[in-house]
């Protein structure tokens, strides 16, 4: 709720320098609603809005938990991310997998990309140590990509028997138990993960405003059921959760603008990671909560983009 208020009165800050009074005297409170929309779908106004935030791995309109983790360097950080803060709470070595992206089952790789920590559990044997995390891996991204495998997780070390740093983490990340345990007090249950082959592919705020305004700019078009300007935020590779390629979404996307609906949609609760990635591509992992409402739908629920960003555009590559 702080979050959401900061963002409001850093808007309205911004109405005043338009005399906010009046427009509200002369036009109403739906010309000031209008006026905020305006800031959301303005480049100009999120770069002014994220000046002086730490961004470099995201941006996340609540507190989180944020876990690094490179392959090649055998270290995983973690940071509390909150309002623009980035505070690190903990670091050490790690085992992981065999070197390159995991693609199927039992190729003992760790993945490279973002996963969200879903499950804190007690591992059914001692091999993995005291505690362990479950990854969502495979994510949508995976998926997609016709990559294979599950039961990613973070770790500890056999608790009994020989502990050596060749030991086979079968693509998870491992590391002591004493530090996992004092890993683990730190985080919680839950968590963003992203795991890079070295370098992480660190964001930046121009890339993040883009993200964002573009977002803000799709919602508008997709109330106003303006079909042209919609689509155009696909990319020509997109794919839908579903498999649907993006000319049939395009044709089923156009039946359903020309109903001409009255749409009222809200998006809330926004993350946008940067998505480490083997083409060294500027994409990012977007989620929000959505209200959607509709005299022929109504959903609310979370909402997942993969986009990327091309020149200054951002263009969405799947959707979920």
């Amino acid at each position: 709720m702080r979050k959401i208020l900061q963002l409001l009165c850093l808007l309205f800050y911004s109405i005043t320098a338009s005399n906010i009074e009046e427009l509200y005297l002369k036009e109403g409170i739906g010309a000031v609603k209008d006026k905020i929309e305006a800031n959301l779908k303005s480049y100009d106004f999120w770069q002014k809005y994220l000046k002086n935030k730490d961004v470099k791995f995201g941006y996340y309109s609540s507190k989180t938990t944020i876990i690094t983790v490179s392959k090649k360097q055998k270290k995983m950080i973690s940071y509390s991310y909150a309002d623009g803060v980035l505070s690190k709470n903990f670091s050490h070595d790690v085992i992981t997998g065999k070197d390159g992206d995991k693609k199927v089952e039992g190729d003992l790789k760790t993945p490279v990309g973002v996963y969200d920590i879903v499950k804190r559990f007690t591992p059914p044997s001692n091999y993995y140590g005291p505690v362990a995390f479950e990854l969502s891996y495979p994510n949508l991204l995976d998926k997609l990509s016709k990559k294979s495998g599950s039961g990613i997780w973070i770790h500890g070390l056999p608790m009994t028997g020989k502990r050596t740093n060749d030991y086979n983490t079968r693509g998870c990340v491992a590391f002591e138990n004493d530090s996992l345990l004092e890993f683990a007090k730190i985080i919680g249950k839950s968590g963003v993960v992203m795991i890079a082959e070295g370098d992480l592919n660190l964001a930046n705020s121009d890339d993040i405003a883009s993200v964002l305004s573009s977002i803000f700019t799709w919602k508008d078009a997709w109330e106003r059921n303006d079909i042209n300007s919609y689509l155009k935020f696909y990319a020509d590779d997109f794919i839908r959760f579903d498999g649907m390629s993006v000319a049939n979404f395009k044709q089923m996307k156009s039946r359903i603008f020309s109903k001409n609906e009255l749409k009222r949609i809200g998006f809330s609760n926004i993350s946008i990671t940067p998505y480490p990635n083997s083409k060294n591509q500027k994409i990012f992992k977007v989620s929000f909560y959505e209200d959607y409402d509709a005299p022929s739908y109504k959903f609310k629920g979370q909402k997942e983009l993969y986009v990327r960003v091309e020149n200054g555009k951002t263009k969405i590559i799947i959707e979920e």
